[in-house]
């Protein structure tokens, strides 16, 4: 069965959430980073938008993880 874009949204937000966590990062952190800004952020976190490829490899450089780990 092939997971709807909706529920692949949310799953890539939970990875991102669920990483920045255990690195100790708030939001304002992680935004701050990645020069994206926190509500974007945010909405990414909760699969609420798709903000493109290049936004989510920015976020995974910015907690320092290979940017697949945000797709599994």
């Amino acid at each position: 069965m092939t997971a709807s874009p909706t529920d692949v949204l949310t799953a890539i937000g939970a990875n991102i959430r669920a990483e920045r966590v255990r690195r100790n990062l708030t939001q304002e952190a992680l935004a701050s980073r990645t020069g994206i800004a926190v509500t974007q952020l945010a909405r990414m976190e909760r699969g609420e938008t798709d903000s493109g490829i290049t936004k989510y490899l920015r976020v995974a450089a910015a907690i320092g993880i290979d940017p697949s780990d945000l797709f599994l």
